[in-house]
């Protein structure tokens, strides 16, 4: 038993940076905010930098004001997503140099 919650335990028990990335890409933005914290040591330990960069870029999205209409500004859109794209690249550019992962 980890202390995680079980939605955390399941980044904990990821194998790959691909499992990581994709339970990043699909997890609720308030399991984001609520265990933020957690979620980045995990990131950290295994060593995975592009996801813990998504992870900010997904933190400060959470945090962000949003606009009068209660859409969040393009910039912080804009920051996230390329913090995603670029996470899902190191993903793809590592299983390239490592095929057998």
């Amino acid at each position: 038993m980890s202390g995680f919650l079980p939605i955390v335990d399941i980044l904990a028990g990821a194998a790959t940076d691909r499992a990581r990335a994709e339970w990043l890409s699909a997890v609720p933005h308030g399991v984001v905010y609520r265990d933020g914290p957690d979620i980045a040591a995990i990131l950290n330990v295994a060593g995975f930098e592009a996801g813990h960069k998504y992870l900010c870029a997904l933190t400060a999205q959470v945090s962000a004001r949003r606009t009068d209409d209660g859409r969040f500004p393009q910039t912080v859109l804009m920051a996230t997503e390329m913090a995603r794209l670029l996470m899902w690249e190191a993903v793809k550019t590592a299983e390239r140099s490592s095929p057998n992962e």
